[in-house]
């Protein structure tokens, strides 16, 4: 029986709240001037790099024991999909509705039939154009990666294992520059974000197969959270000689250790609410700067910056974004969630008995 990792679904909100905090430094940064704790100079927080290792961690904890089994392989990619796409579709066209409602809500690419197909589908666009939900580029690293984990569920099981390590060798070649190919999809398929989605990985891998004290899981737990803050102050002012993107990797490896051996170790109980804001961290992940462009813009234009003050505005912002987030949530991920899974269990049944049917037409 699996183990419920209570701590590491609890940290699933540090995506948003990174990647919102980040987000929030900027708009008022550009605004107002008011630029919360430097974020703004930084040229992310970190929190997109959780989001790759986490999906590695929680893939391989999920599904370890389905490697090489039949079915199991359709069944990931399929639950893979109701993950992402109906939700992520839904959002994306109310962005569309928006910049047509709101022309200075538009971007400009929406007239651009290359990054229409290239945002619908998450695939990577030739031009390095981002989809029109900004923070969906990550996305489209993360359907990569799921497809490149599929290949785990493979048989017989040292073939999906061996394919699997080669293409962490020829991600690490290609994001050190030892092998370079100047195209696109070279640079795509070849990321230093592939290593951040394998070390997630690894991470599962190392808290099921090795006997770590909790006392060291607290210690690693703690030495991952200082890193995030000590990864900004670097980059501000280097004091280290090491690039963000390993620092902030580093940070995630021991969080996600730490996590994972308290986890495993301990009965945790935490309040439902926040188990729901874990729950809640794709949908927030999603709506967030949507949210926070509309209302930033609005309560700008209506002169609320006067009233409530930087810090006053700040905190608001911060609140519509969690509301706003976690409605989306609860009306619609949920229920379409719920929607494609009866679909699929449907179809699935109607297989099923097809299939017996042929099976005593034949005996008969």
């Amino acid at each position: 029986m699996r183990r419920k990792l209570v701590l590491i679904q609890l940290s699933r909100a540090l995506v948003p709240l990174l990647v919102m905090l980040h987000h929030l430094s900027t708009t008022m940064m550009d605004y107002y001037g008011f630029n919360i704790w430097n974020l703004a100079y930084l040229p992310l927080t970190g929190g997109v790099y959780y989001f790759f290792s986490l999906s590695g961690f929680m893939a391989y904890y999920i599904y370890r024991q389905k490697f090489g089994r039949k079915g199991q392989l359709s069944d990931f990619l399929v639950n893979r999909f109701i993950r992402i796409y109906p939700l992520y579709w839904v959002v994306t066209l109310a962005f569309l509705i928006l910049a047509f409602l709101f022309p200075w809500f538009a971007t400009g690419a929406e007239r651009d039939m290359a990054v229409i197909l290239t945002s619908i589908f998450l695939v990577p666009n030739p031009e390095w154009q981002d989809p029109f939900l900004i923070v969906a580029w990550s996305l489209e690293y993360t359907i990569y990666f799921y497809l490149m984990f599929s290949i785990l569920f493979l048989s017989p099981r040292f073939i999906g294992k061996a394919l699997f390590a080669f293409w962490g060798i020829l991600s690490f070649l290609g994001a050190t520059g030892i092998i370079y190919i100047d195209h696109f999809l070279f640079d795509f398929l070849f990321a230093s974000y592939n290593l951040m989605f394998m070390a997630g990985v690894f991470c599962a891998w190392l808290i099921l197969h090795a006997q770590i004290p909790p006392v060291l899981g607290y210690l690693s737990m703690a030495i991952g959270l200082i890193g995030f803050p000590v990864t900004w102050m670097n980059a501000l002012n280097p004091f280290m000689e090491i690039s963000f993107e390993m620092s902030a990797s580093i940070s995630i490896m021991f969080l996600l250790v730490g996590l994972g051996v308290i986890d495993m170790n301990k009965e945790i109980h935490i309040p439902k609410a926040f188990h729901q804001l874990g729950n809640a961290a794709f949908a927030i992940y999603l709506v967030h700067n949507v949210v926070l462009d509309l209302f930033s813009e609005w309560m700008d234009q209506a002169g609320w910056h006067e009233v409530l003050g930087n810090v006053g505005m700040s905190l608001l912002l911060v609140v519509l974004m969690l509301f706003f987030g976690i409605l989306a949530h609860f009306k619609l991920e949920l229920p379409l969630h719920r929607l494609f899974k009866g679909w699929l269990r449907k179809d699935k049944a109607t297989a099923v008995a097809a299939s017996e049917t042929g099976a005593v037409t034949k005996k008969t």
